[in-house]
């Protein structure tokens, strides 16, 4: 806390504060700030170490003046220039909640009276260094003179400055009847669309950075060190005499600085531009190249529209697939150009694949069409090779097409989370598991905090016999999500801790997991040689269960050597549920059924014997480096 006399004078470690003056007193020297700008100082000294929200600070500093986030922002650019590189760091911004004044940064009067009774003493002791300094300059001298500067070859490079990262976070929502969410969420998606076409810029996924448990009352440095970001974006949108305003501010998570911000007003018809307008600022304040535009329209409705068709998706709600199927087919129809939508929609089409609401037919009728017209589109090459490529893995089971689709992707659009997913999991199905985990890394690295990819990384370790690495993984998911428990069971009866993964079994788990246990149940019963438990288990499963788990009970059928029984349930997921099983072939629980003839003839039917999978071409590095099927043609 600040020292109690005099009244008028606020004393920290690295500054104080003239109430009177409206003046910061930082080394030696007087910083007199703008009316407004010491008020918003002077409210944050006077709540320290609360969350002071930037809507308290409109109402307490400009009360029913109608003012902007910009104001504000110029308010922080003051106070932190006014308190100095050391005294900047009191004041910490939350991103889109507000700011807090840190008291153990600021540090206590009484620290400053140590100081000053320290300070004679520590004169002292600098004129003692400074004369033993000068003494060993003298015996010295006599061979500096003669002696040879160091080679500048053999000095070492100065490390290059690393690439910014930016995390791009939903906006804040001001409107007058909290109504906008869509807006909040759908803008700045688009402006992480527009972002990743910066070279030198690498941008952290929406799946990432639009967590909840990213936002909520962390500092951007906090957000930084979670995310591995340098910067964060953030903004809000407000209504104002029938234009929406909308400001956008650029943090430093090291320092919590703002180091731009921007306002825009804007009808509804324009928002389409923001995102680029907005992005050019970006480039501009790093430097970077913008490569080739955008060239796309949309009316304002439609844009409008695909905004709230897509919203319940980043929310991971699924209830309304089909009406929102339905308007994106209508934004598309209108707007043939406007490849987001028809991005939207294929991504949409999968979802009702893989939820059983369309057959895989239908699914692959539509992503085919819906590619042909982003191919159509000036810049609708990499989405259309990215969803031929999902199509080709995950519906038709054709290997060496997804491999040729997905690098053209990458190499249009490279570091592109979405597309550098899908080539892990194909390296995964190609069963080249330390590529597929180097690939699933880039994809980590861009989306740290993905479940579902720190999964599938897990899944790709365990099958390559890494299960220390596997382990880490499993936690990173029970982390981030509410599952990962049973895997982590089973990596644990890999090691041979049976006791530790019984313990795991037996904690409680989310609802719909419960089903599993019993799978989980009868691999452990297994591994510890009890027959009798281990064929209860399988057999509750299967009462359970039955057909639509058929890949996991041709599994327990496996690893019990029942060859028979295990393909007799393999030839019934073969028909009711290939891509479950497809995704299960390289799993180390089918093991035992290798040697098998009838499980080599399976794989050669399916398009995945070893002789099938070595033909397929997939260049890690190049995929990664963005460089593959730069020359392709199809």
């Amino acid at each position: 806390m600040p020292s109690a006399a005099p009244q008028n004078l606020l004393a920290y470690r690295h500054f104080s504060v003239d109430v009177s003056r409206g003046a910061v007193l930082r080394d030696g020297q007087t910083h007199t700030l703008r009316p407004q700008s010491f008020r918003v100082l002077h409210y944050l000294l006077s709540n320290p170490d609360r969350l002071v929200s930037k809507q308290e600070l409109f109402e307490q500093i400009w009360g029913d003046a109608v003012v902007t986030d910009d104001s504000l922002a110029q308010c922080l650019v003051d106070i932190r220039r006014a308190l100095g590189e050391t005294g900047r760091r009191a004041v910490t911004t939350v991103p889109r909640r507000g700011y807090r004044f840190q008291t153990a940064e600021a540090g206590a009067a009484a620290d400053v009276e140590e100081a000053d009774e320290e300070r004679p003493n520590r004169r002292a002791r600098t004129r003692w260094s400074v004369a033993l300094v000068l003494l060993l300059a003298v015996f010295s001298s006599w061979w500096l003179l003669d002696a040879r500067g160091p080679d500048p070859a053999a000095l070492p490079a100065a490390s290059p400055e690393p690439a910014p990262v930016i995390a791009v976070m939903p906006f804040a929502d001001f409107s007058a009847g909290q109504d906008m969410a869509y807006l909040a969420y759908g803008l700045p998606e688009e402006i992480i669309n527009t972002l990743t076409r910066l070279q030198g810029l690498r941008v952290i996924s929406r799946t990432s950075s639009f967590l909840p448990r990213v936002s909520d009352q962390k500092t951007a440095r906090e957000i930084g060190e979670e995310l591995g970001a340098t910067h964060l974006l953030e903004g809000s949108i407000r209504e104002l005499d029938g234009m929406l305003r909308i400001t956008v501010q650029l943090i430093e998570t090291r320092t919590g600085h703002h180091s731009w911000s921007e306002t825009l007003d804007r009808r509804q018809e324009d928002l389409f531009r923001v995102q680029s307008q907005l992005a050019a600022a970006v480039a501009n304040r790093f430097l970077l190249t913008v490569m080739r535009p955008v060239e796309q329209s949309v009316s304002a409705g439609d844009y409008t529209r695909y905004l709230r068709a897509i919203y319940p998706l980043r929310k991971g709600e699924f209830g309304s697939l089909s009406a929102n199927a339905l308007t994106l087919e209508g934004v598309v129809q209108r707007n043939p150009a406007f490849v987001p939508a028809a991005d939207a929609l294929a991504e949409i089409t999968f979802l009702q694949v893989y939820r059983g609401e369309l057959s895989a037919a239908e699914g692959a009728a539509r992503v085919r069409a819906l590619a042909q017209r982003m191919r159509a589109a000036p810049s609708g090459e990499a989405s259309a090779h990215g969803v031929l490529a999902e199509l080709a893995l995950r519906l038709e089971n054709d290997l060496p097409g997804a491999a040729a689709h997905i690098s053209r992707a990458l190499a249009i659009a490279p570091n592109t989370p979405r597309y550098l997913r899908i080539a892990g999991d194909l390296a995964y199905a190609l069963y080249r598991f330390p590529t597929a985990i180097r690939i699933l890394q880039a994809v980590i690295d861009l989306d740290p905090l993905c479940g579902a990819c720190h999964a599938a990384q897990m899944h790709a370790y365990i099958a390559a016999g890494e299960l220390r690495l596997a382990e880490q993984a499993a936690r990173s998911v029970m982390e981030l999500t509410r599952g990962g428990h049973f895997t982590l069971a089973l990596v644990k009866i890999g090691q041979g801790a049976f006791d530790t993964a019984q313990q795991i079994l037996e904690t409680e788990i989310p609802r719909k997991a419960e089903p599993f246990r019993r799978f989980y149940e009868a691999l452990l019963c297994h591994a510890r040689g009890d027959t009798a438990c281990y064929r209860s288990r399988l057999q509750a499963f299967k009462a359970g269960n039955g057909e639509k788990e058929a890949v996991r009970i041709a599994q327990l059928h496996a690893i019990d050597g029942d060859r028979d029984e295990a393909l007799a349930w393999i030839a019934q997921a073969r028909q009711t549920n290939l891509p479950r099983l497809l995704t299960a072939l390289p799993d180390p629980l089918f093991d035992r059924l290798r040697e098998d003839a009838r499980w080599q003839q399976l794989l050669t039917e399916l398009g995945r014997s070893p002789r099938q999978r070595d033909a397929v071409t997939l260049n890690a590095h190049a995929l990664l480096a963005g460089e593959a099927g730069r020359n392709w043609q199809g």
